[in-house]
């Protein structure tokens, strides 16, 4: 049986992070560190997307390289940047499917503890700790059944 988890594009690098600095150990570390392996591969394939979205929005100089004015790259058309807001913010709700059969034991060993987990946590982390279990949950749980 295959096992996906799923995230939002935009979420990639906030489940990454906030997995970084998990306290973990073990079979739950090393399943810790081939999930965020595979968000990494996500993550460029996102930033890839990004870039394919944005490039034809933006003023190039004779070399082909964007125009930068005040930490920015200049928009070819102002009238535009609303629309390429809008495209990047779909790209962002995007659903990427992540297949972990291959280490379905390492994963559930990472689900255990972060069930398990007895650090507090607040604000960003405590809502990406809630999005990670309910997205492994929806993996595992349906298993003990």
């Amino acid at each position: 049986m295959t096992k996906l988890i799923e995230f939002k594009n935009g979420e990639l690098v906030a489940v990454g992070n906030f997995l970084a600095q998990a306290k973990l150990k073990g079979k739950a570390s090393r399943g810790r560190t081939k999930l965020i392996k595979l968000i990494e591969e996500k993550n460029k394939e996102y930033n890839e997307e990004r870039d394919t979205i944005r490039d034809p929005y933006f003023q190039v100089d004779e070399k082909g390289e964007k125009i930068v004015k005040d930490n920015n790259y200049v928009l070819k058309d102002t009238s535009k940047g609303k629309d390429l807001d809008k495209e990047l913010a779909d790209l962002a709700e995007e659903i990427v499917g992540i297949e972990f059969t291959e280490y379905s034991e390492k994963f559930k060993a990472l689900y255990d503890a972060l069930n398990n987990y007895n650090y507090e946590l607040s604000d960003t982390n405590a809502v990406i700790y809630d999005l990670i279990l309910d997205k492994f949950e929806k993996n595992f749980e349906k298993e003990g059944k």
